[in-house]
């Protein structure tokens, strides 16, 4: 009898916390997720393949880039073939 007692002791213990603390976040401002802004269409990284913005891509003849520094990798890389 003694060990069903304790039992539902605990059990209303953890129910009474799990509320205090459920309502206590109920009180923050929620704050709404912001939407990416519109940056146009997206290019694929001939070096690296990662997809960047049309605007902020560097190019080198045909190919796209993300950055200088993998045009410029890319151009040494073709020049030793």
């Amino acid at each position: 009898m003694r060990i069903l007692l304790l039992v539902a002791a605990i059990v209303g213990v953890f129910l009474i916390v799990r509320t205090l603390l459920r309502s206590s976040g109920k009180g923050a401002p929620a704050v709404p997720p912001e939407r990416v802004k519109q940056q146009g269409p997206v290019v694929r990284c001939a070096h690296c393949g990662v997809h960047v913005p049309h605007l902020e891509a560097y190019r080198a003849g045909e190919r796209v880039y993300c950055s200088r520094e993998h045009a410029l990798e890319d151009a040494r890389s073709r020049d030793d073939d």
